[in-house]
């Protein structure tokens, strides 16, 4: 006679091998619908899973983010640097490139349209500025991986074939970072809600661009930085860094256009993007 806890024993072990073998499609909680990131299709949780990469936007009561997850195995991230004359918005920069994806990179001189942080395109440093208060952290870019790592001053990353510095980092594999109010500009930038940008990869190797819309009222509101390392781990990312945010935060994607908010025009729509500097982009 076949024993029924036996019998059961095996159910379970069918139904547990079955559950660690089916793809994970990493699509946010609440977002009903993504699109591919090749050819802008529409895509249900079991093709996500199977995608290279998706993009879609989260909509809550009084927030807008736009994200795009990719696996990097099939796509290159690269920096890319176009100071002064050869500056121009994220979408302008990334369609240039041959871009599938962008967003914008990092902090610079407003008016000179320069980096103000480290910068390594194509193997050659083209700023060198290396660390300033919120500069703590880099997007760091080899043939084989994206990593997002904190640093100090004394790193020079001369072995990395691409850097963007940039900051503050929220977290890495090893630690969560947190700031106070004894940090400069605590109220003004990292207690008060803004558009912010941000880079970072999940469990699984996925990368991820994400930009929080803000400035609108109601609408986007955008987030202060714990707020925005929270979101970060809701996505279920081990590694995150923030980029430049204010008006500067733009999310592109070739099949759409811009899906993010930029704010610099004062409306709600994707028209209102800064000429940058800098930009990171997959293709």
């Amino acid at each position: 006679m076949t024993n029924p806890c036996a019998k059961t024993a095996v159910f379970a072990a069918i139904l547990l091998l079955a559950a660690c073998s089916r793809p994970v499609s990493h699509i946010p909680a609440g977002v009903e619908t993504v699109f591919d990131l090749r050819t802008g299709d529409e895509l249900n949780a079991r093709k996500a899973a199977e995608a290279d990469g998706f993009y879609g936007t989260i909509r809550e009561m009084d927030q807008s983010i736009a994200f795009v997850r990719y696996n990097p195995d099939f796509f290159q991230t690269t920096v890319v640097t176009a100071e002064g004359e050869q500056a121009d918005s994220t979408s302008a920069l990334c369609l240039k490139y041959d871009a599938f994806a962008g967003i914008n990179g990092s902090y610079y001189n407003v008016e000179e349209l320069t980096a103000v942080t480290f910068m390594k395109d194509d193997g050659f440093v083209t700023s060198d500025t290396l660390f300033n208060v919120r500069n703590n952290g880099a997007v760091i870019l080899n043939p084989e991986t994206v990593q997002v790592a904190a640093f100090d001053s004394t790193v020079i990353f001369e072995r990395d074939w691409e850097v963007m510095t940039s900051g503050p980092i929220l977290f890495d594999e090893d630690q969560t970072y947190t700031y106070g109010d004894d940090f400069p500009d605590w109220e003004s930038f990292y207690a008060t809600r803004h558009p912010r940008s941000l880079m970072g990869k999940d469990a699984d190797g996925g990368v991820w661009l994400v930009v929080v819309d803000g400035r609108f009222p109601g609408q986007a509101e955008g987030m202060t930085i714990e707020e925005l390392t929270g979101l970060a781990r809701r996505l279920g990312l081990t590694e995150a860094i923030n980029l430049n945010g204010g008006g500067t935060s733009t999310l592109w994607v070739l099949p759409e256009g811009v899906i993010s908010h930029p704010s610099d025009n004062g409306r709600y729509d994707h028209e209102g993007q800064r000429v940058v500097p800098n930009v990171l982009i997959v293709r």
